[in-house]
């Protein structure tokens, strides 16, 4: 069994970093970090970028609809220079349950990612795969 420097096997190092990832951003990026800091192994650092690039486009999913509310409070100011008894909104608090979806979705993928780590297994994201195989490749 392959294991890191600090002596802790390397896919629950991988599992650990997705876990985190489910549950807090930050000591998750921390252990990224030091996975592609210090640990030699591929397999790992594939994981903890892919770990990372799983979160960021999770985040940036949730704030491209965060952007819903505020186009529309915009073109509600807007709207009501020109006749006040007019309000905008965006209707059933649709943003709010987008965003639920979001974290849902994000936390879900992450908890499988983890629990096919522990096996050293891969869960392929074409959208996080494709630029990791173009950026990690050792091909020059």
């Amino acid at each position: 069994m392959l294991k890191t420097k600090l002596g802790i096997s390397i896919a629950l190092v991988g599992a650990a970093m997705y876990f985190l990832g489910a549950f807090s951003f930050t000591p998750a990026v921390l252990l990224a970090g030091y996975v592609l800091i210090a640990e030699e192994n591929e397999w790992v650092k594939r994981q903890a970028a892919k770990m990372v690039g799983v979160v960021v486009l999770f985040s940036l999913l949730s704030i491209a609809v965060g952007w819903i509310d505020d186009v529309v409070g915009v073109l509600n100011i807007i709207v009501r220079w020109f006749n006040s008894d007019v309000y905008l909104s965006v209707p059933a608090n649709l943003t709010s349950l987008c965003r639920y979806i979001i974290t849902i979705a994000k936390e879900v993928l992450l908890l499988v990612m983890g629990f096919r780590a522990l096996g050293m297994k891969n869960v392929k994201f074409g959208l996080i795969d494709k630029p990791l195989d173009k950026f990690m490749s050792n091909q020059q």
